[in-house]
C-alpha cells in the first residue's frame, strides 16, 4: 500500500512553516513584476505633460518650455508644407500652416501627450499637442483646416480620425486641396522652379531631364525615384555644384538650343584680390577676410540674432550672422529688410558646426547693391 505523503513544509523568513511555500514564493516573484508591468500599461491615456509654447518653427514643429527645460516638439501624425528646410524650397501655403498653428498655441500653455516613440532622429520629441484645457487636439485641427497632410509613413493610434479629417478637408477644397490641388501646381509654376521633363524612349524606357542634365534607359518603375533624386540634387546644390553631383548620379549634359551645356555659363570664382568672392566658395577661405555678394534667399531671426543665407541649403553654404543687439545702424527687422535683396558682405570666414559663416562686426559690413 502506498500511504499519503505528508505535505512538505517551507519556512517563512520568520521561520514559520508555510505549506507549499516554496511553490508560492517562486510564483509570487514572477507575479509581482507582471502586475507592475500591467499597471504601467494601464496608465490613463489622458496622462500628459504641461508646457508653454515659446516659438512656432513651422506648421508641425514648436519649441516649448516644459519642466524647466526647453524642447523642440514635432507634432505626431501630420506633415505640413516646409518653409525653412535646408534641402527643400519653400512650399505652397507653408506660411499659412505656421500662422494657423501660431494662432492656436503661440505663447500659450499646452498639454503634450506621447505615444510609442519618444523622439525622432533629429532629437525632437514626438507629441500630440492639446490646448491648455485639453479640448482641442492641434495636430488633428491642422489636418481639418487643410494646411497639413496625414503623415502615413509611420502608423499611429489616432490615424483613422486624422484620415477622416483629411477626407473632409479634401471634400471641402480647403488649403492644400483648393481646386482639387491645382492651386498648388499653379503656385509652384509662379515660383519659376525648373520643371523635370520625362521623355518616352524606345523599348518602354524613359529619359529624365532636369537643369540641362539628362539620364536615359530608365525603367517605368524607376521614373519616380529618378525624378526625386535629380530634383533633390538641384535643390541641395548651388549652380556650380549641381553638374558634378549630377554626373556622380549617372546624369550627363544635354546641349541646349544655343549649344551651351550645363555649367558653361557659370561665373568663374574670383580671387579675393580682384574684389568679390563667390559665396559658393566661401569655405575655401577659412580664416580670411573676404567680400561676398549674393541674393538673400533665406532670412531667419532667433531672438537677437539674424541669419542670412544665399541658398536654401543653409547647412552646406555660407551663413551671414548679424547680432542685432550689438550692432547699431542696422535697419529695423533686418530679417525682413534683407530678404530677397542682393547684398555685399565683408567679414572673416569661420566654421560653426562645420558650416561656413561670416559674422558681420558692424553695420558697414553689409550693404544692399543694385
Amino acid at each position: 500500500m502506498h500511504g499519503l505523503k505528508p505535505a512538505r513544509l517551507s519556512h517563512s523568513p520568520a521561520g514559520n512553516p508555510i505549506p507549499g511555500g516554496r511553490f508560492l514564493f517562486r510564483h509570487f516573484r514572477i507575479l509581482v513584476p507582471a502586475l507592475l508591468l500591467l499597471c504601467c500599461a494601464l496608465r490613463p491615456a489622458s496622462a500628459f505633460d504641461t508646457a508653454t509654447v515659446l516659438e512656432v518653427v513651422d506648421g508641425d514643429t514648436i519649441r516649448v518650455r516644459t519642466g524647466g527645460a526647453v524642447a523642440t516638439v514635432r507634432l505626431i501624425g501630420i506633415d505640413t508644407p516646409e518653409r525653412g528646410h535646408p534641402s527643400r524650397p519653400k512650399e505652397f501655403i507653408a506660411d499659412e500652416a505656421a500662422e494657423a498653428l501660431s494662432a492656436m498655441c503661440g505663447g500659450k500653455p499646452v498639454r503634450l501627450e506621447k505615444e510609442i516613440e519618444e523622439a525622432d532622429k533629429y532629437g525632437r520629441i514626438l507629441r500630440y499637442v492639446f490646448s491648455g484645457d485639453g479640448r482641442q487636439l492641434f495636430n488633428r485641427e491642422l489636418v481639418r483646416k487643410g494646411v497639413a497632410r496625414v503623415y502615413r509613413r509611420f502608423p499611429f493610434s489616432r490615424q483613422p480620425e486624422f484620415e477622416a479629417a483629411e477626407t473632409l478637408a479634401r471634400k471641402e477644397g480647403l488649403g492644400l486641396w483648393r481646386n482639387g490641388g491645382l492651386d498648388e501646381l499653379r503656385w509652384v509654376r509662379l515660383q519659376k522652379h525648373e520643371p523635370v521633363t520625362v521623355w518616352p524612349l524606345g523599348g518602354g524606357e524613359y529619359g529624365v531631364e532636369h537643369g540641362g542634365m539628362g539620364k536615359a534607359g530608365i525603367g517605368p518603375n524607376e521614373v519616380g525615384s529618378e525624378i526625386a533624386k535629380i530634383t533633390r540634387i538641384r535643390i541641395e546644390r548651388s549652380d556650380a555644384d549641381f553638374v558634378p553631383e549630377a554626373l556622380k548620379a549617372g546624369y550627363g549634359p544635354i546641349a541646349g538650343e544655343d549649344g551651351d551645356t550645363p555649367g558653361s555659363r557659370t561665373v568663374a570664382r574670383q580671387a579675393p584680390e580682384t574684389g568679390v568672392v563667390s559665396w559658393e566658395n566661401a569655405r575655401e577661405y577659412l580664416g580670411q577676410s573676404i567680400t561676398v555678394e549674393g541674393t538673400v534667399l533665406r532670412a531667419k531671426r532667433s531672438r537677437k540674432t539674424v541669419f542670412l543665407n544665399f541658398h536654401t541649403n543653409w547647412k552646406r553654404y555660407l551663413t551671414v550672422v548679424l547680432f542685432t543687439g550689438k550692432m547699431p545702424g542696422l535697419p529695423n527687422s533686418p530679417e525682413t529688410f534683407y530678404r530677397g535683396k542682393r547684398v555685399r558682405v565683408r567679414g572673416t570666414v569661420k566654421l560653426y558646426k562645420d558650416r561656413p559663416e561670416i559674422v558681420v562686426e558692424n553695420a558697414d559690413g553689409i550693404r544692399v547693391v543694385p
